[in-house]
């Protein structure tokens, strides 16, 4: 005879059973998950301990969380309380259309919410520099609204019993699930307009984001499946509980275990690769920082002793301390003094003026990549996008092996305008998306004003504001931009400047030329001497579409399609600049210089497990390798392949003019090559420093000869090297070939020596 005694022993206890339950369905959907992540990686075995271990880091709070209350409920109102509760439902019509009523009400509430707190946080948090303060306001607002918001749901709850009195039940399936299936559709639907409709996709890391949001949903058909088709399978499982609590406890050990320093191939799968690892490694690494350096060892980290503050990739390399300080290239040597200089037998002839000018136009047009010209070779629908710049080309003095300092603006324009590389700049912060460059910085513009030259500015950007200086021409721009580049311009003309996500979708180049031709009219009519800038926009991102082009593409091909034919039209809009220069007399006196800040990505590598598009996240040939050309009042026009560097700009430009350079600059003259003279063999060197808005930290050189690309990603700490004349796309990885650790310790080399302590030459 069966006692109740031996009952209660045979049964667990209602919270211990939904605890078990709750803990066992999350876990397993998210070994599913793991398992389809660890395929996709395709990296083999070594990925699959990190893999299973990080999605145990994603499951288990939200297997703790659905467990808890799972187990209340069973507690409180019994074992299968969830499956009674709709089984509730569908028997009471009238509980059901006022749940139903409630949810619809709540709804609208949560979406004129929504509405409204995105508005808020515009002004609270998109348009002030400190975030965190703004985000606190935010939160305020949010609290004090909920109040608000309760009290509203009571006429709306009775306008909505109305509306649910005509929604039916369908057979088993009660009101209350209907509109949760149909608002999670519609969101669903929403969700995916808005991604593939408004925003450029291809761009965005969207399996990071999709593939662990499946969790509670693939948790959630294992749970139906398991109560429903398959309920006679889940009850002759035995030791059902006993499973769950093994799950717990493998899905607490197995991070510790498995998440240990990787061999390199299965650090790039799991980071680059996988559809979780590049944001929860990132988030961990932040997290595991043992010296509080912003550095961390874990998972292949970039720091070489996590237990020492001082030693870490932004730290100064100390020769001959016994430590290797900035964890490249091991301790520096300390060299022995240099012995005095033989004297020479006779003084070296000096080499052959070049050519000068009165007066520099450089035109600076975002976002342009080198291999988009037609002198490059690039084509499309047969034609080239650059006649004009092309015709400007055979005029000049082409380096055909120019590079940026930086992937994004805000590096890379102060850096060419102080001859400086991005991190020796003074600014009023390191870690910011818009740093604010100091006075004390010596800009192009400050060394050529006291040489009696005007100096004028023309852009319509929100980076170029200057509220000191031009109050009137900054319009709505957040209040905390303040570049500060402008610094040593008699008149820099930024009218018509948007703010940041308006920008991005202006067409401001007709405005600008328009300004421009007017400026320069002045200018020649009073014969002054001037150094001007042009900043053009619009092959930036997000691209528009122009009248005059066809356009066809689809998808990521769409993209660089688009991009392309901004190009094409920045061309016809320089053409207006060139002509004007023509038509006033001025290119008699006038050297025009064309560059770039940086180039554009279209998917060609993958960066901390997103396909790199746009610019600003890496240092990839296609960000770096930019136009520069001159065209000198006589002098002969030439293609040079010497490798040259955006900071040897300013230098070139004063040394055009007959002015000084400043001391502080890094740069060198290419005046020599302009005179059709050979340069000194020097590599280009360029750095991507990290910000809050992409917190990754890289440095890269092109050796001297142009051939090699060495790129050492220290967030990842990884080596790269590419043969450029080989694999110009770089695709194929030589870090480890013969010759490579010699390449890299010239890296390190510049890193440890000219860059730490201020110089570039």
């Amino acid at each position: 005879m069966v006692t109740l005694q031996d009952m209660h022993a045979a049964t667990p206890p209602p919270y211990r059973s939904g605890m078990a339950t709750g803990l066992g369905i999350v876990l397993l959907a998210g070994a599913v998950l793991a398992g389809a992540d660890i395929v996709h990686t395709g990296g083999g075995t070594g990925p699959v301990p990190p893999l299973l271990a990080l999605w145990a880091v994603l499951s288990l709070p939200l297997a703790i969380a659905v467990g808890l209350v799972l187990g209340a409920g069973s507690a409180t109102w019994g074992d299968g309380w969830v499956r009674a509760g709709f089984r509730r439902l569908r028997a009471d019509a009238e509980l059901d259309r006022s749940l139903a009523a409630l949810l619809i009400a709540l709804a609208v509430l949560g979406g004129v919410f929504a509405i409204a707190i995105g508005k808020l946080a515009v002004g609270l948090v998109g348009d002030v520099q400190r975030k965190a303060v703004g985000g606190l306001l935010l939160g305020v607002v949010v609290v004090g609204a909920l109040p608000v918001l309760a009290l509203g749901a009571l006429p709306l709850y009775r306008v909505a019993r109305r509306v649910t009195a005509v929604i039916p039940a369908v057979g088993p399936i009660s009101r209350v699930v209907l509109l949760v299936i149909g608002a999670t559709i519609a969101a669903a639907a929403a969700g995916l307009h808005i991604v593939f409709r408004m925003l450029d996709y291809q761009a965005l890391d969207l399996g990071s984001l999709f593939v662990p949001a499946l969790l509670p949903v693939v948790a959630t058909a294992i749970a139906i499946l398991a109560y429903g088709p398959l309920a006679g399978v889940r009850a002759r499982i035995p030791g059902r509980g006993a499973l769950a609590i093994v799950g717990l406890a493998i899905a607490v050990v197995l991070p510790l275990v498995a998440l240990r320093t990787p061999s390199e191939a299965t650090q790039t799968a799991v980071t680059e690769h996988s559809f979780v690892g590049a944001r929860l490694i990132a988030a961990m690494r932040k997290f595991i920082d043992h010296d509080h350096d912003g550095y961390s060892a874990f998972f292949g980290g970039p720091d070489c002793d996590d237990d020492n503050p001082a030693v870490h990739p932004g730290a100064t390399e100390i020769p001959g301390n016994g430590i290797d300080d900035n964890c490249v290239g091991g301790d520096q040597k300390i060299e022995a003094p240099n012995p005095a200089p033989a004297p020479a037998a006779a003084a070296a002839p000096a080499a052959p003026a070049a050519a000068r000018a009165r007066n520099v136009l450089v035109i600076f047009i975002d976002t342009l990549r080198y291999d988009r010209l037609g002198i490059s070779g690039y084509k499309r629908a047969g034609k080239s996008l650059t006649p004009r710049l092309d015709a400007l080309a055979d005029q000049s003095v082409v380096f055909r092996r120019a590079f940026a300092q930086a992937p994004n603006t805000p590096r890379s324009v102060p850096s060419f305008l102080t001859s400086r590389y991005p991190s020796q700049l003074k600014v009023d912060k390191k870690f910011k998306n818009y740093a604010t460059v100091l006075d004390d910085n010596d800009t192009l513009f400050e060394v050529l004003q006291p040489a009696g030259f005007r100096t004028l500015g023309e852009s319509s950007h929100f980076y170029f504001c200057d509220r000191k200086h031009h109050p009137q021409a900054c319009g709505d721009v957040v209040s905390w931009m303040n570049s500060n580049v402008t610094q040593g311009a008699d008149d820099w003309d930024n009218t018509g400047a948007l703010n940041i996500p308006e920008s991005n979708h202006d067409t401001a180049a007709p405005r600008i030329v328009q300004k421009t031709l007017a400026k320069l009219g002045e200018l020649a009519k009073a014969e002054t001497k001037f150094a001007m800038i042009v900043h053009l926009f619009e092959p930036h991102s997000t691209y528009m579409e122009h009248d005059g082009f066809s356009y066809v593409e689809h998808g990521t091909a769409a993209l660089a399609e688009k991009y392309d034919y901004e190009i094409a039209y920045e061309d016809g809009q320089i053409g207006r600049l060139l002509d004007a220069v023509d038509q006033l007399g001025l290119a008699r006196t006038t050297a025009v210089v064309v560059m770039a800040d940086h180039g554009e990505a279209f998917g060609a590598h993958v960066v901390a497990g997103k396909p790199a598009f746009f610019h600003g996240d890496n240092l990839y040939r296609e960000l770096v390798h930019v136009p520069l050309m001159f065209r000198v009042p006589g002098t002969a026009p030439a293609r040079r392949d010497d490798v040259v560097q955006l900071i040897d700009l300013a230098p070139t430009v004063a040394a055009l003019l007959g002015v000084p350079p400043a001391t502080s600059w890094q740069g060198r003259s290419l005046l020599p090559a302009l005179a059709g003279q050979p340069l000194a063999p020097q590599p280009a060197f360029a750095e991507m420093l990290p910000s809050p808005e992409w917190d990754h930290e890289a440095k890269a050189m092109v050796t001297a000869d142009g051939k090699h690309h060495v790129y050492y990603r220290i967030s990842d700490s990884k080596w790269e090297i590419y043969d450029l004349d080989a694999d110009p796309d770089e695709k194929h990885n030589l870090a480890g070939a013969r010759g490579a650790k010699a390449l890299e310790q010239a890296l390190a080399s510049w890193i440890e020596g000219p860059l730490a302590a201020g110089g570039g030459k």
